[in-house]
């Protein structure tokens, strides 16, 4: 087996920043897909572009910065190639997602992975109802026509999915911040 000391000093700053951001750049890349398999396999095209394109990576910048534009750009032609995509975002509203979620500091504790493991937490239908609600165009009248429910029904399931979702990261967090300490 190779050793790591063998290594250019470049590939060493790469495997560093690497290793420091890959937990982010999955949650990021999760966040834009809202599928853990079809993130798993954007994340390795990403992670090869990122090894590829190092040059291009100017000392003193976020490498998270610039690492999550690749993925940004790697989801996007992953949305245009896959017709079989059932709810796809609005290019522009993707766009303004990954700006946001660019610009969200770095914190110990990823409230973004903390969604995403309430999300999966939830039962099918209720991921489906909440997921369903903040597509485009969707509202919780256009939604109760969908499924043949009052809207106040709809409105009621909505409210309570947030809460369990409220309640499940508030927990998660003071879970992880325990550990921390």
């Amino acid at each position: 087996m190779e050793s790591f000391e063998s290594d250019s000093p470049q590939e060493q700053r790469f495997v560093r920043l690497f290793a420091q951001t890959q937990r982010a750049l999955h949650a990021y890349i999760v966040a834009l897909v809202y599928d853990p398999n079809v993130a798993a396999d954007l994340l390795q095209e990403t992670n090869i572009v990122l090894w590829r394109r190092f040059a291009d990576y100017e000392e003193g910048m976020s490498f998270l910065a610039w690492a999550r534009g690749i993925a940004r750009r790697t989801v996007l032609n992953y949305r245009r190639s896959s017709a079989r995509q059932i709810a796809t975002l609005d290019p522009q509203l993707l766009e303004e997602l990954a700006t946001r979620l660019s610009n969200i500091a770095e914190e110990p504790i990823s409230r973004l992975e903390v969604l995403n493991e309430c999300l999966r937490k939830l039962k099918d239908t209720d991921r489906q109802l909440i997921m369903a609600r903040y597509e485009p165009g969707n509202s919780v009248n256009s939604m109760a026509d969908k499924l043949s429910r009052p809207v106040n029904s709809v409105s009621q399931s909505l409210s309570r999915i947030r809460r369990v979702l409220a309640d499940c990261m508030e927990r998660n967090v003071q879970a992880a911040q325990r550990c921390a300490d």
